[in-house]
């Protein structure tokens, strides 16, 4: 009995020694695997970016817009008289000048009621003028004298009125420019206001396009402005409207562009942009492949300060051009990241390497 207590005594003691071991053990490797974890982290070095310098320069700011060629007037030219067309004088696409006559109207009885005018014209002064020689000799009243005024002045407005009648069957042009169309054939009758032909003054051309509000308080009546076509014309113009109140569904506001159209080389009806200067400002020229996002949402470039620390900048376009963006925004000495931006944040520490200048 005494020799199993003592052998049961001896098995818990070497347990506790074989446990008490391990847990040494495991005390005394701990620092030593926590020394050889500590070893590769102290040999960590910044990322590698490459960076250039940068010098800010003078830029034109344009502000391109998009519209559509108009002319600067444009009339159908109505029958002023009731008539048949007896004769049409110009073809469609005729080049016609101020006042030249396009088209005829029979001239039906006019002739005979210009006669007949005349006639009554004629009668109505004789009888004036014995009206007045009579009513000098206290013969006839001053009632009578007022009457045979009165018919006087009528004949002479008959006479007016159909001189001018005959004058409105001639359909003539009221300003130099195109014939585009035309309505009436020969024989047509017309009535008053019928359209005869349609004319478009294309000695000038006018542009509209919009503009966001964040720009229109830039603009003004009298800058110039260019016009360039898909065909390659260019026209030099100038701002001639600039709407006061935006559109509703764009909050846009409408400006108008007037130009000379020499040659009448430009229809209407043609894509135009719209190019205006609005003053020089400084700016440097960038590949779009250097331009980032912060979180906000903020297009900008990432650029490194004296203590080679990542900064965001935000930037602005001032112009595109094909050799690369203009932006704004920047200090006109920058050290901009040009390769490695990607993969690092702002605030974080690198390597500098000097990329071409």
């Amino acid at each position: 009995m005494r020799k199993s207590v003592i052998a049961a005594f001896a098995l818990v003691l070497i347990v506790g020694l074989w446990i008490g071991s391990g847990l040494f053990s495991e005390r005394e490797e701990t620092p030593t695997s926590a020394s050889a974890s500590a070893v590769p982290s102290a040999s960590v070095q910044p990322p590698s970016v490459q960076v250039q310098t940068l010098q800010a320069s003078s830029v034109a700011q344009v502000l391109h817009l998009m519209g559509v060629t108009a002319p600067m007037r444009q009339v159908d030219v109505p029958a002023q008289t009731k008539g048949t067309v007896a004769t049409l004088q110009v073809k469609t696409g005729a080049l016609v000048e101020e006042g030249q006559l396009l088209a005829r109207i029979d001239m039906g009885d006019r002739t005979a009621r210009l006669r007949e005018a005349q006639a009554l014209l004629e009668q109505r002064q004789t009888e004036y003028q014995a009206a007045t020689q009579l009513s000098k000799k206290n013969l006839q009243s001053a009632t009578e004298l007022t009457r045979s005024q009165a018919l006087l002045d009528s004949a002479k407005a008959s006479l007016e009125s159909i001189r001018l009648d005959i004058r409105r069957t001639q359909v003539k042009a009221p300003f130099a420019g195109v014939v585009e169309q035309r309505f009436v054939q020969l024989g047509d009758y017309l009535d008053i206001g019928h359209k005869v032909f349609r004319l478009l003054d294309l000695s000038k051309l006018k542009v509209k396009g919009q503009v966001a509000e964040r720009e229109v308080s830039r603009l003004k009546p009298g800058m110039p402005a260019e016009l360039s076509f898909v065909g390659g014309q260019r026209l030099p113009g100038e701002i001639t409207f600039i709407s006061r109140a935006s559109d509703s569904a764009t909050r846009t506001f409408m400006v108008e562009v007037t130009a000379d159209n020499p040659g009448l080389a430009v229809s209407a009806g043609m894509t135009a942009r719209i190019s205006l200067n609005l003053g020089d400002r400084r700016g440097h020229r960038l590949s779009p492949a250097v331009l980032t996002l912060d979180d906000e949402g903020r297009v900008g470039v990432k650029v490194i300060d004296d203590n080679a620390t990542v900064q965001f900048m935000p930037v602005e376009l001032i112009a595109d051009s094909p050799e690369g963006m203009w932006l704004g925004g920047l200090p006109d000495s920058v050290e901009l990241i040009t390769v490695g931006h990607e993969f690092v944040s702002a605030g974080q520490r690198v390597t500098v390497s000097r990329g071409v200048q």
